[in-house]
């Protein structure tokens, strides 16, 4: 048995495990029974949930200044970074995309993206339900109710429309998706519209983060099942195309004097009965039948209950990609996270809505009655000026991080070696016990 130098000390753990301290740099790595790294702390910083290719799931640093990074990978590899600041504000990395979020005024956060870089800002109002905490998306425009009222009703032409898209980019994910030749009913270009958004956003992701290669060509729905699929979100885009003209019809509500300073109390609108079927906006994994699997963005999901003490939804997954949590997939998603995805399919509805009313006369589109988009004032906010900066900065130090927690798991007086499925492990010979 090896001596352990000045400063080393091991204790064995229960079950079977080691825990490593070296005095001098004031780092503890915890292995089980099978000497693979369980955990690694050290002052300011922690890391657990070691992934079998020997990075950690979870990571969390503390700033002296107070602020403090999150780093998850998911099942996937996929890598979300969190930094929250102590002024309130937010940088949250998804691969090299991501927002700024800042306070604008009591009650109201905005979030400035940043997608192939390329910078768009949106507008959310802070509220509670039953203890939990989500964010409403805050239209920035109005459109003439008539325009809504000719995006919701069929056009009674044969649209056939020009994406611009060749005839299988890789996003579309071997099948998985494909654009009608043309289009009759608005509701169901719309669906295409904002299915591709979500598909370019996560193949441009999975593409940042290198974690999977690309799906084998002929893994796509049969044309049946995607009729299904675009019709059922072809119905949630019209039920909100109808609510939109609803709240456009309404006058301006007059400004506040004094503005709410807290989260107002609502119901999410991801829980309205009439709100089933949801498109995955960003990567998120679940738990299905005990393992843990990934939901990537264009995936759909149906909601099957209400909101349950620990906050979570159940939801099955109507259709995925291949790797991701199969069809019919059974699991539960924090409210939060299906208002997030309510948020998205509002903004790319209003996204779309914007080409309509840009190219409605031209090309294809057929003429309709005038947009006369009208600012929401609530809705309006300037972007961050620092977000490219502020997500590239994120990167670099959730890079830094990542490879500082990979060395801290091999401290003086131990080695690592390649466990099972190239996962990370600890000699317990070269820790100074046998």
């Amino acid at each position: 048995m090896r001596e352990a130098k000045p400063g080393e000390t091991s204790r064995p753990l229960p079950g079977g495990g080691l825990s490593h301290h070296d005095g001098r740099t004031n780092t503890t790595v915890n292995t089980g029974a099978d000497h693979r790294v369980q955990s690694v702390e050290k002052p300011g910083l922690k890391a657990s949930n070691f992934r079998p290719d020997g990075r950690a799931g979870h990571i969390e640093r503390t700033r002296a200044d107070g602020s403090r990074v999150v780093l998850n990978r998911g099942a996937r590899g996929d890598r979300r970074a969190e930094l929250v600041r102590p002024d309130g504000s937010r940088v949250v990395a998804h691969g090299r995309m991501g927002f700024v979020e800042r306070p604008i005024r009591p009650g109201y956060v905005s979030r400035t993206y940043v997608v192939g870089g390329r910078t768009t800002v949106f507008v959310y109002r802070n509220y509670r339900y039953r203890g939990f905490a989500y964010y409403g998306y805050v239209p920035r425009v109005h459109y003439a109710p008539a325009f809504y009222g000719w995006a919701y009703r069929p056009w009674g032409v044969r649209v056939a429309y020009g994406w611009g898209w060749g005839p299988s980019p890789a996003w579309f994910y071997g099948g998985y998706f494909a654009p009608y030749p043309y289009y009759q009913d608005p509701a169901f270009w719309l669906t295409d519209y904002l299915m591709a958004q979500n598909l370019q956003m996560a193949y441009q992701s999975q593409q940042a983060s290198a974690s999977d290669a690309p799906p084998p060509p002929d893994a796509g729905m049969s044309p049946d099942q995607m009729q299904a699929m675009k019709g059922m979100i072809a119905d949630e885009v019209r039920q909100q195309i109808q609510a939109e003209q609803a709240a456009a019809a309404q006058p301006a509500p007059p400004p506040s004097p004094s503005p709410e300073p807290t989260a107002a109390e609502a119901a999410p609108p991801a829980l309205n009965p009439n709100q089933r079927t949801f498109v995955v906006a960003a990567s998120l994994d679940v738990t299905v039948n005990g393992q843990s699997c990934t939901l990537t963005g264009g995936d759909v999901i149906y909601r099957t209950g209400d909101l349950e003490s620990d906050g979570t939804v159940g939801v099955t997954v109507l259709n995925s990609k291949p790797g991701d949590c199969k069809a019919n997939s059974i699991a539960a998603v924090e409210v939060a996270t299906l208002q997030d995805m309510q948020n998205q399919f509002r903004q790319q509805i209003a996204a779309g809505m914007d080409t309509l009313a840009s190219q409605q006369g031209k090309g294809s589109i057929p003429s309709g009655p005038a947009a006369s988009p009208t600012q929401v004032a609530e809705g309006q906010a300037q972007p961050a000026p620092d977000a490219q900066t502020a997500l590239a900065q994120l990167n670099q130090e959730a890079d830094q991080t990542e490879t500082e927690i990979r060395q801290a798991a091999a401290p003086p007086g131990a080695m690592l070696r390649p466990g099972p499925a190239g996962s990370v492990a600890v000699s317990r010979r070269e820790s100074g016990i046998e």
